[in-house]
C-alpha cells in the first residue's frame, strides 16, 4: 500500500516532468488557428464593406449627416481595413510556412508519445487515488476524494495544452493536405483496382461472400478483410451478397457496387485460398478466422510503399488505412444519402459532440460485461473538461450522441446527467432488438448510428463491439489523426482475426507488484489488453513470462508488408 507521503512525492515528480515538456503551451489563444483567422477575416471584410457603403451614402446625403460623422466613419473604415490587411498577411504567412515545411517524424511521434504517457499516468494515479479514498475513514475519505478531483482537473489542463500543440506548431495545414493527398491516392488506387482496363473475366480476381454468420459490424469487417487482401495482391474483388440477411436484394441496393466491370457472373471456376494463391485465377477468400496459410499482408499490416507517410500522419496508421477501404466500400446509394441527410437535419447535429455506444442484449455475459451509463459519462465529462481548457472563452454546450440496443439508456442518461444535451433515436434501439435485428429497418438504424458516431469529435464505447470499431475506423476519414479520439471501456483496438500484434519495450521494467513481469528495453511483448488503470496485460516473447506491465513502457510495433504498388496510378 502506498503511503500518502509517497503519493505526494510521486505526483510532484510527474508534474515537474510534464511541465518541463509543455510549459509554453498553456492557454494558447484561439486566433492562432486557421479556422479562427478565417472567421476574423470574413468578419472584418464584412465590416469594411458595410462602412464603405455607409461612407458612400453619407457623401451623397451630406444634409442629413455632419462632417464629423463622415470623418469618424472614414477613420473607422481605415482602421478596420488596416486590421483586415494585417490579419490577411498573418494568415498568408501561416499558410506559406505550414505548406512549405512539414514536421519531422520524430516530432510527430514525440507529440503523440507525450499525450499517451500523460493519459496512462492519469489512468494509474486516478485509479490509485480512488482505491485509497475507499479504504480510509470518513474524514480521510473526503480528503482523498478532493485530491482525486484536484488531480483530475490538473490532468485535464495538461492534456488540453498537449492537444493545443497542433494548433500552434504551424503544421496543421501540412497535416490536412497530406491526409487529403493520401486519401485521394488510395481512393484512386481502389477505383483502378476495381475497374481494370482489360476484360475483368480475363484477369486474376478474388471472390468474397458477405454472408458470414454474424451481425452487421462483423460482416462489414469480413468484407474489409477481403478488400484488404485484394488491395495487397492488386486483384479486383467481386462481392457476392445474394440472400444477405439484412437485405435479400443484396449489398448493392444499399451501397454502390464495388465495380462497374467485375460482376458476380465472373465467379466461375472459383478455388479456395491455399498456398497456391498466386497462380489461382479465381480465388475465394475465407473468413479471416479460418485463413490458412497466413500471410504477412493480413491486418494489421499497412502497405510498405506508404508506410513512412502513414506512420508520420497518424498515431494508428492501420486504422487510418482501413478507414480508407471503408470509404470506398460504404459509398451510399442515393436513397441512403437522402435518408442520412434528412436525419442529420432533424437531429440538429453539431460540434463539439461526444458519441457513446452502449451495447447490451446478446453481448452482455458472452463477449462483454455490463456497463452502467455513468461509466461512459465519466469519460464524456473528462473530454469536455479538457475541451473547456483548450478553449476557455467558449460558452460550451455539452452534446452527446447515444447509440444503443437498449431503449432505456436514453431515459437513464437524461435523468442522471441533466446538464448534457442528448441526441439519438430511441426507435433505432428498438429495431436493434434480437427479434428484429435482421430486418430492413434495423439495417437503416445501424447504418445511421455508425454514421453519426463517426461524425462525433470523440467516442466512448466498448471495442469488443464491432459497431464501435467500424465507427472509429470511419471517423479517421474526417481527421488527419483521430487515433486519440476514443476511449474504450474494455478492449484496446483490434481487427478480429488479425495477425498477432506486439509491442516494443521502450523502457526496461523490473517488477514491483507480485502480478507484474520483467523485461528489458528492446524486448517484444505480446498484448492481451489494456486495463485502462495504468497496466496492460501481456507476456515477454524472450523469456515467456506473463502478467501485468506499466502501459507507458511499451509501444505498438507497426506492421508493414510488401503490397501491390499500382504503378498506373500517379499522385496529383
Amino acid at each position: 500500500m502506498w503511503t500518502a507521503k509517497k503519493i505526494y512525492l510521486f505526483l510532484i515528480l510527474i508534474w515537474l516532468i510534464g511541465i518541463y515538456f509543455i510549459s509554453d503551451t498553456f492557454y494558447p489563444s484561439l486566433p492562432d488557428s486557421n479556422e479562427t483567422i478565417n472567421d476574423r477575416i470574413e468578419y472584418l471584410q464584412t465590416e469594411v464593406d458595410r462602412l464603405q457603403k455607409q461612407i458612400l451614402k453619407l457623401e451623397n446625403d451630406a444634409k442629413s449627416n455632419s462632417v464629423q460623422g463622415n470623418v469618424n466613419s472614414i477613420d473607422n473604415c481605415e482602421k478596420l481595413n488596416d486590421e483586415l490587411q494585417k490579419i490577411k498577411r498573418q494568415f498568408a504567412s501561416k499558410e506559406t510556412v505550414s505548406s512549405k515545411f512539414e514536421p519531422s517524424l520524430e516530432y510527430e511521434q514525440l507529440r503523440r508519445r507525450i499525450e499517451k504517457q500523460v493519459r496512462e499516468q492519469s489512468y494509474f494515479i486516478l485509479n490509485q487515488l480512488k482505491n485509497l479514498s475507499e479504504v480510509q475513514n470518513v474524514k480521510d475519505k473526503q480528503h482523498w476524494k478532493n485530491v482525486l478531483i484536484r488531480f483530475g482537473d490538473q490532468s485535464s489542463l495538461l492534456l488540453a495544452s498537449i492537444r493545443n500543440l497542433t494548433n500552434v506548431d504551424g503544421y496543421n495545414s501540412w497535416r490536412e493536405k497530406e491526409a487529403k493527398r493520401l486519401s485521394d491516392l488510395i481512393q484512386a488506387r481502389l477505383k483502378k483496382l476495381q475497374n481494370p482496363s482489360t476484360d475483368c473475366s480475363q484477369v486474376k480476381r478474388l471472390v468474397c461472400d458477405i454472408n458470414k454468420g454474424c451481425g452487421y459490424g462483423c460482416q462489414i469487417h469480413h468484407v474489409m478483410h477481403c478488400f484488404h487482401i485484394a488491395y495487397a495482391l492488386g486483384r479486383p474483388l467481386i462481392l457476392t451478397s445474394k440472400k444477405w440477411q439484412y437485405n435479400s436484394a443484396g449489398f448493392d441496393t444499399t451501397f454502390k457496387p464495388l465495380s462497374d466491370k467485375c460482376t458476380t457472373q465472373m465467379t466461375d471456376g472459383i478455388v479456395s485460398w491455399s498456398k497456391y494463391y498466386e497462380s489461382t485465377q479465381v480465388l475465394g477468400i475465407p473468413i479471416i478466422d479460418a485463413f490458412q496459410p497466413r500471410t504477412n499482408f493480413l491486418p494489421p499490416a499497412i502497405p510498405k510503399d506508404l508506410s513512412d507517410r502513414l506512420i508520420k500522419l497518424n498515431g494508428n496508421p492501420f486504422v487510418w488505412f482501413t478507414g480508407q477501404i471503408l470509404k470506398y466500400l460504404l459509398r451510399p446509394q442515393p436513397w441512403l444519402s437522402k435518408l442520412i441527410e434528412s436525419k442529420h437535419v432533424q437531429m440538429e447535429f453539431g460540434s463539439p459532440i461526444v458519441g457513446i455506444h452502449v451495447r447490451r442484449t446478446d453481448k452482455v455475459g458472452t463477449e462483454a460485461d455490463y456497463h452502467e451509463i455513468s461509466e461512459y459519462m465519466k469519460y464524456v465529462q473528462e473530454y469536455y473538461a479538457i475541451y473547456q481548457y483548450q478553449y476557455p472563452s467558449l460558452n460550451l454546450v455539452k452534446h452527446v450522441y447515444i447509440a444503443t440496443d437498449d431503449p432505456s439508456v436514453f431515459k437513464d442518461a437524461r435523468s442522471k446527467f441533466p446538464e448534457y444535451v442528448f441526441h439519438g433515436d430511441a426507435a433505432i434501439s428498438q429495431t436493434a432488438q434480437l427479434y428484429s435485428r435482421y430486418k430492413t429497418e434495423s439495417l437503416k438504424g445501424v447504418i445511421l448510428d455508425i454514421h453519426f458516431l463517426s461524425l462525433c469529435d470523440y467516442l466512448v464505447c466498448t471495442f469488443s463491439s464491432q459497431v464501435c470499431r467500424v465507427a472509429y475506423e470511419i471517423m479517421q476519414q474526417r481527421f488527419p489523426d483521430a487515433s486519440w479520439r476514443v476511449q474504450s471501456l474494455d478492449d484496446s483496438y483490434y481487427f478480429g482475426g488479425e495477425n498477432e500484434k506486439r509491442q516494443l519495450a521502450i523502457i526496461p521494467h523490473r517488477r514491483i507488484f507480485s502480478d507484474e513481469f520483467d523485461f528489458d528495453k528492446g524486448d517484444h511483448l505480446t498484448i492481451k489488453g489494456n486495463h485502462w488503470d495504468g497496466w496492460s496485460k501481456g507476456s515477454n516473447t524472450i523469456n515467456g513470462r506473463s502478467g501485468l506491465y506499466p502501459s507507458y513502457k511499451a509501444e505498438e510495433i507497426i506492421q508493414t508488408a510488401l503490397m501491390y504498388t499500382y504503378p498506373d496510378v500517379t499522385e496529383e
